[in-house]
């Protein structure tokens, strides 16, 4: 065993400390940003970081996906793998950073040059910083990854929230956009020395063919992802306003809740995931598999019935108008945790350019509603063709996992936590102005599904006093 059960329990719960701070200063500086930038102002931050997870991609090859695999196939040389990613990486970026200067002065592009170079120096730190964010899951290092998980986002706050009361007066949003991305190209260069000092420096061609043969479908396949996820924001801006997408963005902003659950279990589930397949434990990853699902449905459940107090405290007036649109957003992000299910057994199998083309239809399909509803609906539209394009993801993830994996999660298991949160998003709208009824039923409704649970609940936390004797 990789690990005993103690040390995934150690793991989960760095993972969850680390998520729950690194999304907790995300989320308690909404407040600050909201009532510090405009709308317009937010929703050009947000926009920008749109272009980031774009570019990062692009830059970084998808790279991060091959380690993965790379951390079984290359076990005994992982280091020297990672050396090879890493200055690939740094000298194809290089290379595109200089075309980009090139481009823009040669052909006299109006734009501003020095954001264009800010975006791609940012970009680029974000893909090493994701190359060794999965170097260290794969190696169990889960401090180390906790730490990473931290320290880049809560300095670049700081520095942004003082940059923008003490030092700018104007374009506010620049406040934000510079020091994240100074702070993240300093932590993706102390990377890079890191790993070059590990490891031998060299680009091994070997190491190249084996992770783009992996990533190299994927970088399609990470564009399309940022396209479905992040292109609502581009286009509400073009086809709308960029006050609409700052509040769009908030909405979107408040589901990060949901995702400190699933990015804290992937962390652990993953390389778990991996390892259980590879030993045909198809049965335990089927019975773990679906307390993971239900744990996903009860948290969102109670997140759509509090939702709109949150909202509120997040943001001021000029926000609220998009409480009518957190249903779908939530939606959305448990989808995705569906979909990733099945996305891992393609990762699995190695079938990258299957993962690609399934994500390209939901992306393309997603811009072509967009272009569609947006200028008729705005940034409500927008709420609901993305969830409509995760759906279409769904879909075609589940198709063809099921031709590697036909046992594995079976699709009538989503069936009863799909009618729980049909049910909760229809409470949610008949009692969005009565709080006291939503916070009533979902306490309720916890301690309903806590009764629901208690054999499960005894056998992951045996050490509560109250669940040892609900067991008895």
């Amino acid at each position: 065993k990789l690990m005993s059960e103690n040390n995934y329990k150690k793991a989960g719960t760095f993972y969850l400390v680390g998520n729950v701070f690194n999304k907790g200063i995300a989320f308690l500086t909404v407040p600050v940003f909201t009532r510090i930038l405009s709308t317009s102002d937010y929703g050009i931050v947000t926009t920008y970081n749109s272009w980031i997870g774009i570019l990062s991609m692009i830059m970084g090859f998808a790279l991060h996906m091959s380690i993965r695999m790379a951390s079984v196939d290359y076990k005994e040389k992982i280091d020297d793998f990672m050396s090879t990613i890493v200055m690939f990486t740094s000298i194809t970026s290089a290379v595109m950073i200089a075309i980009a200067f090139v481009c823009i002065k040669v052909f006299h592009i109006d734009i501003n040059l020095s954001l264009v170079i800010i975006c791609m120096m940012h970009a680029y730190a974000t893909a090493t910083i994701e190359d060794y964010s999965s170097y260290l899951m794969m190696q169990y290092r889960y401090k180390r990854r906790t730490a990473l998980m931290i320290l880049p986002n809560f300095i670049s706050v700081v520095v942004s929230i003082i940059t923008i009361k003490l030092i700018l007066k104007t374009n506010l949003y620049l406040g934000r956009i510079i020091p994240t991305a100074t702070i993240t190209t300093i932590f993706g260069i102390m990377i890079v020395i890191l790993v070059l000092r590990k490891g031998k420096i060299q680009i091994k061609r070997e190491y190249i063919r084996y992770a783009m043969a992996i990533s190299a479908p994927l970088i399609f396949h990470g564009i399309a992802l940022n396209i479905l996820s992040q292109s609502d924001r581009i286009m509400i801006t073009a086809l709308a306003d960029s006050s609409q997408t700052g509040i769009y963005s908030l909405i979107y902003n408040f589901s990060m809740i949901a995702t400190v659950i699933t990015t804290t279990l992937e962390g652990v589930w993953v390389p778990w995931f991996i390892n259980k397949l590879k030993e045909g434990s198809r049965k335990e990853i089927g019975v773990v598999a679906k307390d993971y699902i239900h744990l996903m449905t009860y948290a969102m459940s109670c997140l759509l019935l509090v939702a709109p107090e949150v909202v509120k405290i997040l943001a001021n007036k000029n926000y609220w108008e998009g409480i009518s649109i957190i249903p779908p957003v939530v939606l959305a992000n448990y989808v995705i945790f569906a979909y990733s299910l099945y996305v891992n057994i393609e990762h699995y199998y190695k079938k990258t350019p299957y993962i690609t083309i399934n994500t390209i239809i939901a992306a393309v399909s997603n811009i072509i509603l967009n272009f569609i509803f947006i200028p008729k609906f705005g940034y409500v539209a927008a709420a609901y063709t993305t969830l409509a394009s995760y759906v279409i993801s769904f879909a075609l993830h589940s198709r063809y996992a099921k031709k590697l994996e036909p046992d594995l999660y079976p699709l009538k298991q989503f069936i009863i936590p799909l009618s729980h949160l049909l049910v909760i998003t229809v409470m949610f709208y008949l009692f969005k102005e009565q709080f006291v009824v939503r916070w009533a039923l979902m306490i309720v409704y916890v301690l309903l599904m806590a009764f629901r649970e208690r054999y499960r609940l005894k056998i992951y936390f045996p050490e509560i006093h109250f669940f040892r004797k609900a067991h008895k």
